[in-house]
């Protein structure tokens, strides 16, 4: 298990003032280098829910987000904003940064089981981490490079380059890339340790560099008092004491690393420290016990978030089950293990062949820059039509309330510093159950459909329609009076009832209530909202199709 950075832009400015952009991106930064991921994600999202921020200001939040989002797991996350904010840094020219952003990349695709990629982003990091002329931001491409290279089963390339990284490591005044260089190079000793095991060759020498590595590095991270990275440490120094065959030591490892994901938040590890703690029950020759602990752990919801940590589990579980003579469980898990295998096949289908990855020399990274970018262009686009589509409802293309709980408070800060008024209108479907129950649930979604087209038709661009869910719609008028918006909603029923709905199916006509609010001043959104709310079903009892104003 290897630790990670970008290497951070040292600043050196006055402190910002408390509860600006600043602050909270300088915050971030620190919650960084502690390792206080879940402090340092809600801070850089406090930045991108902030109206206004530069596009500067947005990039590095996202920058700093995709670090933090990979610590806590959240893979998909990171490479959503480590992407966004490349895009930035590529059309700015910021060198330095897009060395960070690529190492992050690189480690949240490597942790995907997606070697080209990560492959791919590495070139990118190194390309522009020499281009830069930054030691630093090469140290960690570098160790990127390493950490790739053993995703591919080069533990022999891999440990050339981990030593190139803690040998450059030793030239900087950075306690974080002496950290990293140390563990990640014991990480890499050790996978190298077990390559030489299955080649009957003797592994103590690797083990014995890998277990100097690790200590010197656990013993860092506690001394900076960096939990992630301490965590991280004694995770493997597990895995080297049972190699080692020193179980009661690895048992207490696995103990002070699991205390430590648990009281940070670090899921994914603890789940990771779950597994050791089996691995050296079984090591000591407890397999019932062994067996039982990873067959309870195979019921953690969060254990198929960590594909590789279950085919481990499996794989234990086949060889254990069959050692204590029970063939039909021991059939029952190997056939999962396949089933996992393939999926994770499937997963990762697509890839360029390893040997040809593999024959690429760090070397000719600037050759690489022009590809890697036009890559991550790609796949920045793909991030934003998930983002999109994670912001819009299917059915009617209007914004959905996830869409809503982002912009309305934009709006509403734009209304108040123009001191504009802001009017929501609630519109429901009139008798919508009845439309279902006569004329079928495909009818109904068509008319969903239609009113998407006139709610949309209805407002201008400065407006907001949403679909809050069934057949209730919110309209939000900025910049627009009482009797404006009133006028719209009139409007809107004779756009509905004047719908040529027997398009949609003969026979068919359907209506809408209103209820319209204006926002008071000061007045708390839920109580704005439950006003426009009230006012429709003063509507729907006054007899439908109509607009009722809620009082101010």
């Amino acid at each position: 298990m290897r630790a990670s950075s970008a290497a951070p832009v040292r600043s050196t400015s006055p402190a910002p003032a408390p509860y600006s952009t600043a602050a909270l991106l300088a915050g971030c930064e620190i919650s960084r280098a502690d390792g206080r991921h879940l402090e340092g994600a809600a801070q850089a999202e406090q930045v991108l829910a902030t109206f206004g921020i530069t596009p500067a200001e947005r990039a590095q939040a996202r920058e700093l987000l995709a670090l933090h989002r990979l610590r806590l797991g959240e893979v998909e996350a990171s490479v959503r904003h480590g992407l966004l904010a490349l895009k930035y840094l590529v059309d700015t020219g910021e060198l330095l940064r897009q060395s960070q952003a690529h190492c992050t990349l690189a480690l949240a695709f490597h942790e995907s089981g997606l070697h080209e990629p990560a492959l791919r982003h590495v070139l990118g990091a190194l390309s522009a981490a020499r281009a830069s002329g930054s030691k630093l931001a090469e140290f960690w491409a570098l160790s990127r490079s390493s950490m790739v290279h053993v995703g591919m089963a080069d533990s022999q390339r891999a440990l050339e380059l981990g030593r190139q990284a803690l040998d450059l490591s030793r030239l900087l005044e950075d306690a974080e890339a002496r950290f990293a260089g140390l563990n990640n190079l014991g990480d890499t000793c050790l996978e190298f340790a077990r390559t030489q095991k299955t080649q009957g060759l003797d592994p103590a020498d690797a083990l014995a560099e890998a277990l100097d590595n690790v200590l010197q590095a656990a013993a860092l991270a506690h001394g900076q008092g960096h939990a992630f990275f301490e965590t991280i440490a004694r995770t493997n120094l597990v895995h080297i004491l049972i190699e080692l065959g020193r179980y009661r030591e690895a048992r207490e490892q696995a103990g002070l690393a699991k205390l430590l994901a648990s009281a940070n938040g670090y899921r994914n590890l603890e789940v990771n420290n779950d597994a050791q703690l089996a691995e050296v029950v079984r090591s000591e020759g407890r397999i019932d016990e062994a067996t039982e602990m990873m067959a309870a752990q195979l019921s953690d919801p969060l254990i198929e978030e960590d594909p590789a940590l279950l085919a481990r589990l499996h794989r234990a579980l086949v060889a254990m089950y069959k050692e204590s003579g029970r063939f039909e469980l021991a059939l029952s898990h190997s056939e999962q293990l396949h089933e996992l295998t393939l999926r994770l096949t499937r997963q990762t289908a697509g890839l360029q062949s390893r040997m040809l990855i593999n024959t690429l020399e760090i070397e000719h990274a600037r050759h690489e820059t022009e590809r890697s970018q036009l890559e991550a262009q790609v796949l920045r686009i793909r991030a934003e039509k998930l983002d999109q589509q994670a912001h819009t409802d299917p059915l009617t293309l209007l914004p959905n309330r996830r869409a809503l709980d982002r912009q309305l408070p934009a709006l509403m800060r734009r209304a108040h510093d123009r001191a504009q008024p802001l009017c929501a209108a609630m519109v429901d479907l009139d008798h919508f159950k009845r439309v279902n129950d006569a004329h079928g649930h495909a009818t109904g979604d068509r008319v969903l459909a239609a009113m998407g087209t006139i709610l949309t038709a209805a407002i201008r661009d400065s407006d907001l329609a949403v679909r809050l869910g069934g057949e209730e719609f919110l309209l939000v008028f900025a910049d627009a009076t009482p009797a404006d918006a009133e006028k719209a909603c009139e409007r809107l029923l004779v756009a509905v009832s004047s719908f040529r709905w027997d398009d949609v199916a003969p026979g068919l006509r359907c209506t809408v209530s209103i209820g319209l609010a204006v926002r008071n001043t000061g007045e708390r959104t839920a109580h704005w909202l439950a006003r426009a709310d009230k006012a429709l079903y003063e509507a729907k009892r006054a007899g439908r199709d109509r607009v009722e104003s809620a009082p101010q």
